[in-house]
């Protein structure tokens, strides 16, 4: 797939012309000009209310109107109070929507320096019209850019300072916010920081009902993935089907979507035709709203699922698949991601040189981000590997630090099948003393799983 081009991005609407300047103007000079456009006198407006010399003291901004005023004269030229206060044209939030809307598809298209500016002019003109939730929707999506680039750090402080500046009344932008900030919390190996974020959220949330139903699958969503990635299946059953009750009131798209796709993934091995409805629907929904890097991402999750009910040769089909579109888009993190899974399908497949280029490569990816779990996942593959090529000792060291580095991410599903990994190496090679300890230790990260 093409990378959207700055061309087909200002086609589809996103951000001003070149050169275009903010209009500077005045209050009184705004109600001048909105009253001579009407072809209304000074005196037809201010009546009853008010006199004419009073409005010409507004106009030549002699006199500041009060609010009542304001909103007097408002109603008798015909626009909004907020709309004369703050100089905003008419429609202005419904194309800063619409803009926002095209810089997301070229940020999913792999257009990020296209979409970077264009979310850049969509705040400059939402913080002119005094439109908190747009610019906040805007500063976020820039976050969203670092993190497609693989940018996790700039990406978590874009996400942080937003939320330490949200804008009162907008719960989908706060329910998305929060559900970045606990993904970058994984990246960075703090499971249990990412599931208190989410836990935290939805508590404050649906504390003070009405509870915003978008906001709430978001947020849902995010926490599903979390006990998708801790290996706590039930969990995330339990909140798939809190979550299918809120789907008819979501008006979000993007969200109902990415609800199918992670609950694609919590299917078991004999239930694959349920798997393919589920990641079919959230395709078609994301085709419908034009997310590139999302269709990969339902290919991944397909593999996902393939590669663990033993179908490796289907999965490696899915993931180079997603591989591919992922690296068409330049999203850095999930082309390292799916990389993995990859790997790991090839090495079931017997391909250990192909698995071996595939597990270093990401694993280069992975260190340079700073993505823990993705660097135990690196160490894990070319662990096994290794002992299958017969290096026991380097097999020993990596599979050893993958363990480490999974306990210290608070990911002890992958604790305890890197643990048997390890135990069974150990016992082949004669070591049942050291077996034993990497054995009881797994089942130690075992007792911790929920």
């Amino acid at each position: 797939m093409a990378e959207a081009t700055a061309t087909d991005v200002a086609g589809a609407g996103v951000g001003s012309p070149a050169g275009a300047d903010l209009p500077e103007e005045s209050l009184g000079e705004r109600i001048r000009r909105l009253r001579v456009d009407r072809g209304l006198t000074q005196q037809q407006i201010a009546e009853p209310r008010y006199t004419r010399a009073y409005l010409g003291a507004v106009e030549s901004g002699t006199r500041t109107p009060s609010a009542p005023a304001l909103a007097y004269i408002a109603d008798r030229l015909g626009v909004p109070v907020d709309d004369l206060r703050f100089g905003r044209p008419a429609g202005a939030v419904a194309d800063l929507t619409a803009q926002l809307a095209a810089a997301r598809r070229a940020l999913s298209a792999g257009g990020l320096d296209v979409a970077e500016r264009a979310l850049a002019d969509i705040r400059r003109r939402a913080d002119h019209y005094h439109l908190a939730e747009v610019s906040g929707w805007a500063r976020y999506y820039t976050a969203e850019v670092h993190l497609h680039r693989g940018e996790a750090s700039a990406a978590a402080q874009g996400y942080d300072q937003l939320a330490a500046d949200l804008p009162d009344g907008a719960p989908a932008l706060y329910a998305a916010v929060l559900a970045r900030q606990s993904y970058c919390q994984l990246v960075d190996g703090n499971a249990p920081r990412a599931v208190a974020i989410l836990s935290d959220g939805l508590r404050v949330l649906r504390s003070a009902p009405p509870v915003d139903p978008d906001a709430e699958l978001r947020l849902t969503n995010a926490l599903m993935y979390t006990f998708l990635e801790l290996s706590w299946r039930y969990q995330a059953r339990r909140l798939e089907r809190e979550a299918i009750a809120l789907l008819p009131r979501v008006t979000q798209g993007e969200w109902v979507a990415q609800f199918y796709a992670i609950a694609g993934q919590l299917r078991r091995d004999g239930e694959l035709d349920e798997v393919e409805r589920y990641l079919a629907e959230a395709g078609r929904r994301y085709a419908e709203l034009g997310l590139t890097r999302e269709i990969a991402l339902c290919h991944w999750a397909r593999g996902y699922v393939l590669r663990r009910a033993g179908r490796p040769g289907a999965a490696a089909a899915e993931l180079q698949r997603a591989r591919e579109i992922l690296r068409t888009v330049g999203a850095v993190l999930d082309h390292a991601g799916a990389t993995l899974e990859l790997a790991e399908a090839r090495r079931r497949e017997g391909a250990l040189d192909e698995a071996g280029r595939l597990a270093e490569e990401a694993a280069g990816t992975a260190a340079q981000c700073r993505h823990r779990e993705a660097m135990a996942e690196a160490d894990r593959v070319l662990g096994l590997v290794r002992a299958a090529k017969g290096d026991h000792d380097d097999a020993r060291r990596l599979l050893s630090r993958a363990i480490e580095r999974y306990e210290q991410a608070g990911l002890m599903g992958d604790v305890v099948v890197t643990c048997r990994h390890l135990g069974d190496l150990l016992r082949e090679q004669g070591r049942t003393r050291d077996a034993a300890a990497v054995l009881r230790r797994g089942l130690r990260a075992g007792e911790r799983l929920r």
